[in-house]
């Protein structure tokens, strides 16, 4: 920041010595050098601060990613309709939510993963392979294990962002990340047993 006031007085400065020269071929070229300075060295620090908060963005749509995919299995695997029912929750829900995380994304100009990682792929289908019996328990094991690290992730994205919109999608991220995580735990802690 300090760099920053610094250039903008050295700018100041050399506009007001090229201001008092008699001899100046044009006096609104020195404004409009400056005002594109301004605004090349404005853009310059707001493109560095996006890039600082890029990788949360990533992180948190890949989370997201792998949430819809969860919720797909789980209505399509499980025999509890408990579970089916609470996997399409978290289908619709992560669906909706990567549609606002995708259009804050475009807005700040940021790219972002479609598609999962192979190693999420592995997972999901490590998960899909599991018999009948087991499924419903091994399954919510993966979401609640899968949302505490997302809340993890949520929570140092919010702690380091300071961009207005960005910070309000990620707290509505992790109130329904907590949610289904408090949901899930409900499921294995009562239907289960």
């Amino acid at each position: 920041m300090k760099l920053h006031t610094k250039t903008l007085f050295l700018a100041f400065f050399m506009l007001v010595l090229l201001a008092s020269c008699k001899d100046r071929p044009n006096a609104k070229e020195p404004e409009k050098i400056a005002k594109e300075q301004n605004k090349a060295n404005q853009q310059h620090t707001v493109e560095q601060k996006n890039a600082d908060y890029s990788s949360y963005l990533v992180d948190v749509v890949h989370d997201q990613l792998f949430e819809v995919e969860l919720g797909k299995l789980g209505k399509r695997k499980s025999n509890n309709e408990k579970i089916r029912d609470f996997a399409g929750e978290l289908e619709k829900h992560h669906e909706s939510r990567l549609q606002k995380l995708n259009a804050l994304a475009s807005d700040m100009m940021y790219a972002v993963p479609h598609n999962l990682s192979d190693k999420q792929w592995d997972e999901i289908q490590d998960l899909e392979k599991t018999n009948a019996k087991n499924f419903d328990q091994k399954w919510l094991e993966v979401v609640i294990s899968k949302h505490n690290k997302a809340a993890d992730v949520l929570i140092d994205a919010i702690n380091n962002v300071d961009n207005y919109n960005m910070r309000t999608q990620l707290n509505e991220t992790l109130q329904e990340v907590r949610s289904h995580l408090e949901a899930a735990t409900f499921i294995k802690n009562k239907q289960l047993k």
